[in-house]
């Protein structure tokens, strides 16, 4: 079975727009920093990956809002990979949000791809990021 990655977030005063629920940006935001944890649990220091030339890049982000989420609850991200090209180069995230009594409040998915720093092309990511992304595999994921 594959691995799910989580992470929760509890929403702050500052998540909220004035209908008081929490604003679409934060939603996004939600996925990017779960996305990121989930590369550092892994071992993968981003910092050293840009180093030693290579960086992720964001193509596109969709999200479907299903219900709403207020100030002061917990919330959960699930992470997963979607999409996946054979040489890892290109990837797709699948990010669920749930409220704390597990509905699931939006779905964030997020396209990208890894680059060479200095060529500024996509290329195929280091062995390690090529596994980490693996292991989090959805069982229909999508050969891109």
């Amino acid at each position: 079975m594959p691995k799910i990655f989580r992470k929760s977030f509890e929403v702050r005063w500052d998540d909220v727009d004035l209908n008081g629920h929490l604003r679409s940006t934060r939603y996004l935001e939600y996925a990017n920093t779960a996305r990121l944890d989930f590369l550092k649990e892994a071992g993968l220091n981003v910092l050293a990956l840009q180093r030693s030339g290579f960086a992720a890049v964001l193509l596109g982000e969709e999200v479907c809002y299903l219900r709403e989420i207020f100030l002061a609850e917990v919330v959960s991200v699930s992470s997963q990979v979607v999409g996946l090209s054979m040489d890892c180069a290109r990837w797709r995230f699948q990010h669920t949000v749930s409220r704390e009594d597990g509905n699931e409040a939006a779905v964030v998915l997020s396209r990208g791809a890894w680059i060479g720093v200095n060529t500024r092309k996509i290329s195929a990511p280091p062995t390690g990021v090529q596994a980490a992304l693996e292991a989090i595999r959805s069982a229909d994921c999508e050969v891109l």
